[in-house]
């Protein structure tokens, strides 16, 4: 009976070794992971990487955090170089996600590994696509394979190592698009053939799935896929890298126990698509009430989680899901923090950032839109503008403007309604916010810091997502953007929102589904 470990591999799985391990191995500056870089990365190779510049970065200045670099040009650096090189090269790596795992196979070894990378070559053959350092072709993981292979085969010496290649050909239908995703995986997955020899399901004892790398498609359809296939010898292996945690999502006797289970744990990472998937509840319309409703509420948080928050308001009006009389216009914002919140809590710091500050001053073009709807305009080509016919009904607006602004308002005639001359529309018309030390914060702090980590290529830590709104951790940071939202939607707001969890539908709609997913209320 053989264990077969499936494994997804992200764009940052692969990494350089941080400035203190390089401290530590007694390194010079000229050796460090950072600076020898530049040696690999060769003339020729940079050709080959369309000219143009990778360089080690880190999210941060902390010196024990490892260097990250676009996956596909340090495999093709690897692959290009000669052995010896290649030997230096696979000295300063380091792999954070799997190394965690490791720790799991102390008892028994895989007898072959699946790792499972992407190659979107055939979406980005336009050599103009490929010459933007941010396109979704240089996180590509297929050019790893190599250095995978190494590092499988060091841990694992009698394992069979077998790469499997989700290459996707329609533009229209990326790694993205859950649909298609799930369709290439079970492609993928039908068959397992390790050099050249089939292995049937009788012969496998157990399948270790870790799911979490790859875009969340990915990691739902492998979910999926893994689960229909496998039945009950699946066994999901989960780890955060920064705490280093890893632990197993046991099987169980019955599918439907698996099934519940599975789904249990995708629900507690709010990822409703996965929910719906598990349960079978994507392609069919139940005629179970209790099931349909579940299918509903799982369609209502597939929306939210896009951050489609009208889409999620029309699913719970119209399906009756919710007491829900009206979606007032400041409903959008109080359901941004709180999605900024749940990723904060899944890890994915960049998108906690982005839904936090995003959400105020969303919220504040919001509300200008109600309050001045008379001086607002919707531009073809520019978006939203405020004429300047707004300086009648507020005088000092104008003067409170830098002078390039307002040499731009008076000879243009209005302004795009973002950043400084939003934030100036509302200091002059709610003149209370300079007794509000948190609303400040959105354009004294939080402006300029989002500004600064969103033109960076890698990720955030926490600690920066809460220097960005100037608190020092969760609560602080949880209450400052609640307080920013209570203020904006003050005019409106009968009373303040005193937690997250009161203010989003959201929230109701998860407890809702908690109670719903119970082994006792579907049938196994």
């Amino acid at each position: 009976m053989m264990n077969i470990w499936i494994v997804t591999i992200g764009s940052s799985d692969v990494q350089l070794e941080s400035e203190q391990i390089n401290r530590e191995k007694g390194l010079t500056e000229k050796q460090r992971s950072d600076k020898v870089w530049s040696e690999w990365y060769d003339e020729a190779i940079k050709e080959e990487c369309h000219d143009l510049i990778f360089v080690p970065k880190t999210s941060s200045n902390k010196s024990d955090e490892s260097y990250r670099i676009e996956a596909r040009a340090l495999g093709t650096v690897y692959e290009s170089s000669s052995l010896k090189v290649q030997d230096e090269i696979w000295s300063y790596l380091t792999f954070p996600l799997l190394d965690n795992f490791l720790g799991e196979f102390k008892i028994s070894h895989p007898d072959a590994i699946a790792i499972i990378l992407t190659d979107q070559s055939e979406i980005f053959k336009d050599n103009k696509a490929r010459r933007k350092p941010k396109c979704a072709y240089w996180q590509d993981t297929c050019k790893l394979e190599p250095i995978l292979k190494r590092y499988f085969q060091e841990k694992f010496p009698e394992a069979k190592c077998k790469p499997v290649f989700l290459s996707p050909t329609s533009a229209d239908k990326g790694l993205d698009d859950w649909n298609y995703v799930l369709d290439l995986v079970r492609e993928k997955l039908h068959s397992f053939k390790f050099d050249g020899e089939e292995i049937k399901n009788e012969e496998i004892k157990t399948v270790y799935v870790s799911h979490q790398a790859g875009t969340p498609a990915i990691s739902s359809a492998v979910q999926f896929v893994t689960l229909a296939r496998f039945r009950n010898n699946v066994e999901f292996l989960v780890s955060n890298e920064y705490n280093l945690e890893t632990r197993k999502i046991p099987r169980s006797t019955y599918l439907g126990a698996i099934q519940l289970q599975e789904a249990n744990a995708l629900l507690e990472r709010h990822d409703y698509a996965g929910v719906r998937d598990i349960l079978g509840l994507t392609k069919i319309a139940p005629n179970n009430p209790k099931e349909k409703r579940i299918k509903d509420l799982l369609d209502a948080g597939e929306q939210w989680n896009f951050a489609e928050f009208q889409k999620f308001k029309k699913i719970l009006a119209d399906r009756k899901l919710l007491p829900v009389h009206n979606f007032p216009w400041y409903q959008s914002g109080y359901e941004s923090i709180y999605l900024a919140w749940i990723r904060l809590e899944q890890g994915s710091t960049v998108d906690a950032l982005f839904h936090s500050f995003r959400a105020a001053e969303g919220s504040i073009i919001k509300w200008a839109e109600k309050r001045f709807r008379s001086h607002i305009v919707q531009h073809p080509t520019y978006g939203l503008q405020i004429k300047i016919s707004i300086c009648q009904e507020l005088p000092n607006y104008l003067n409170a403007l830098s002078e390039n602004l307002q040499k731009n308002f008076q000879k243009w005639r209005s302004l795009g309604l973002y950043g400084d001359q939003l934030y100036e529309l509302l200091k002059q018309a709610r003149p209370d916010w300079q007794n509000h030390p948190d609303i400040k914060t959105v354009w004294e702090v939080a402006k300029k810091e989002r500004n600064n980590c969103f033109h960076r290529l890698e990720g955030l830590q926490e600690s920066e997502v809460f220097a960005a709104w100037d608190t020092q951790n969760k609560d602080e940071w949880k209450q400052r953007i609640l307080s920013c939202m209570n203020f904006i939607a003050k005019p409106d707001l009968l009373q303040e929102f005193t937690s997250l969890e009161e203010a989003s539908l959201m929230a109701k709609v998860h407890e809702e589904l908690v109670e719903a997913i119970d082994p006792n209320n579907i049938p196994t």
